[in-house]
């Protein structure tokens, strides 16, 4: 299984560890060439997925996600555009790998004050976080699972992501 945390940004990366922390056997994965795609905006997106090499591109990098096959793989990386996240779905699948995506969801008032308060790329953080407040409403309807994290630390929200689809805790 692979757990996809999305959503407010910064707190993904966060909740990653702890779900590493929590879950035993969990193993967190950095698709970071994935965020030069989302970046490049939906026109970049169309050019990829017509060129031959796109399709071969996912298939490696799936290969390489199911190379690393554990029962929990969690990837802290934010979908925010709908197609690519179709694309995305479609490579774990042919890849013989259930993807469970998993929002989480903040008020954009906590977020702004996580993203200050980490001091790492605001700027960004904070645009990022205009573009996930246009996603909410597909995001809502496509995930497998909507965790409200106002008010919440990562570890908490860990445990309701863990607790929300059954899965077993343990301390490592």
């Amino acid at each position: 299984m692979v757990l996809w945390l999305t959503g407010a940004p910064g707190l993904a990366e966060e909740v990653a560890d702890e779900l590493w922390a929590v879950l035993p056997g969990a193993r967190v994965v950095d698709p970071g060439p994935l965020d030069a795609v989302g970046d490049a905006g939906a026109g970049a997106l169309a050019v990829l997925e017509a060129s031959p090499g796109w399709r071969g591109l996912l298939a490696t990098a799936s290969a390489e996600l199911a190379a690393w096959r554990s029962e929990r793989l969690v990837v802290a990386r934010p979908v925010l555009d709908q197609r690519l996240w179709g694309v995305v779905e479609a490579g774990l699948l042919r890849a013989g790998l259930d993807g469970v995506l998993v929002e989480l969801d903040a008020d954009d008032e906590e977020v702004r004050t996580r993203v200050r308060a980490a001091r790492v790329a605001v700027g960004p953080r904070l645009r990022e976080l205009e573009r996930h407040a246009r996603a909410r409403a597909w995001l809502h309807l496509r995930a497998d699972v909507v965790v409200r994290t106002t008010g919440l630390s990562a570890l908490q929200v860990a445990r309701a992501v863990a607790g929300r689809l059954g899965m077993d805790m343990g301390v490592r």
